[in-house]
């Protein structure tokens, strides 16, 4: 994990916040609770939930939504029911791009999660169990599959947080939420996994208001904490205010498998760190693309098709009609293209570049055509702000010099600041 976390601290730090021009790419993530797929119980039967008969109509939706990063809550406790998924739905109908992660089943729960990924996309780099505390919790850090990386090119990486929290809504249902949230924050918090994130699943909760979820979206430590990104705090059980964004439950009347009386309720979500909703780090949330596929706004606690729904193609209605009790939740984010210039791609830039005068010890930064202050950060690998200097004066041309007498030899992150913004980050090498 050292490895991950400094590797990925360089990257960052490389380009959080830079100047970004335009974008290199566009990826999506869609979240999905699968309603027991692979795994039959008294009440969800083969006559009521064939996994046949899901199959199909998975790969219905997965070929109308075509996610590059998939989760799913609610897979059988069996390797093969990944496999299967992998075979008959996500490369199938000529796709043969797509992987999952490792199997996992700490918590000994009949209902897991699983991650697939689109690999002409994504790579795979490390994952783990955040925690167990009803089901598990798992961490997937992906990082972007950049044509370009042979190039000497950085790449970009996420890090996925996939969940199923505790169902319920009595105190101690909600007490496990608080328990599960505490546990995935701590866990990030002290792996220090900031930058590009996301949290999604089935948060089986009612409204903003609960702990858990204040936990996580207004967490004390900004630099960890999550974002709604169709920002919709407030009661959403049975709110018809909250109509377009509920994905429980698409039917109506019984059914001894399915949750039925209708979509009220907004359990399904994928949230976003600060990093993915401005695009510090590479990664851009891209506005208003977080929708519930299937979701037209007008069925508040009514069917998926009644009224008859046109949001989507007829077969992709019926379909998620069929597949499961829950709506797939899905948002785009963009590849962003980045130099580490200026704010205005016309302008020259403030610092044209560092350098090390090992005779002198001396960290040189060149100057171009700018007049100014500055403040300068240095970062060691670990991530801590080893050096720090404020109000710099800057001058065109000039070559600034600053001490670095006392710093370790190894790699270090140099990073300047001017009123407009952060304008210049490198790495540069002391010893």
């Amino acid at each position: 994990m050292n490895v991950l976390k400094s590797f990925w601290l360089i990257l960052s730090l490389l380009v959080s916040g830079t100047m970004f021009a335009g974008t290199r790419d566009t990826i999506s993530v869609m979240a999905y609770n699968l309603l027991f797929y692979g795994h039959y119980t008294s009440f969800c039967t083969p006559q009521n939930n064939n996994t046949d008969d899901k199959d199909e109509y998975l790969k219905t939706i997965i070929g109308h939504t075509l996610p590059h990063i998939f989760g799913v809550n609610e897979m059988g406790p069996s390797p093969a029911n990944a496999s299967r998924i992998l075979n008959n739905v996500m490369n199938s109908d000529g796709r043969t791009n797509y992987a999952h992660a490792g199997y996992t089943n700490v918590a000994g729960s009949n209902l897991l999660n699983m991650l697939f990924y689109d690999t002409e996309k994504f790579v795979l780099y490390d994952e783990d169990v955040v925690a167990s505390v009803v089901r598990d919790i798992n961490r997937y850090t992906l990082y972007y599959n950049d044509p370009d990386l042979g190039q000497g090119n950085d790449t970009i990486f996420l890090h996925v947080f996939l969940t199923h929290m505790k169902a319920g809504s009595s105190a101690q249902d909600q007490q496990r939420r608080t328990q599960e949230a505490n546990a995935v924050m701590n866990y990030i918090e002290a792996m220090n996994l900031t930058g590009n994130a996301i949290f999604m699943g089935d948060f089986n909760m009612n409204s903003s208001f609960e702990e858990a979820y204040q936990i996580i979206t207004y967490n004390t430590n900004e630099a960890i904490r999550f974002y709604d990104p169709i920002d919709r705090p407030g009661l959403w059980w049975n709110n018809s205010a909250m109509a377009p964004y509920h994905t429980q439950s698409p039917r109506t009347g019984h059914h001894e498998c399915f949750v039925t009386g209708g979509l009220d309720d907004r359990y399904d979500q994928i949230l976003a760190t600060k990093s993915v909703m401005e695009g510090y780090a590479g990664m851009k949330y891209l506005g208003e693309s977080y929708r519930a596929i299937g979701q037209d706004g007008v069925r508040f606690n009514q069917s998926l098709i009644s009224p008859p729904n046109f949001s989507e193609p007829q077969d992709v209605i019926h379909a998620l009609y069929n597949m499961s009790d829950h709506l797939p939740v899905k948002m785009k984010m963009t590849i962003l293209n980045y130099t580490t210039h200026t704010d205005d791609l016309n302008e020259p830039p403030v610092i044209q570049s560092a350098g090390y005068d090992s005779r002198n010890s001396k960290i040189l930064l060149h100057v171009g055509d700018y007049t100014g202050q500055a403040d300068v950060q240095i970062f060691s690998l670990a991530g801590s702000i080893v050096r720090q200097i404020a109000g710099l004066s800057l001058h065109p041309g000039a070559t600034v010099t600053l001490d670095a007498a006392g710093l370790l030899p190894g790699a270090y992150i140099i990073r300047v600041n001017v009123s407009k913004g952060i304008v210049f980050n490198e790495k540069i090498i002391i010893g």
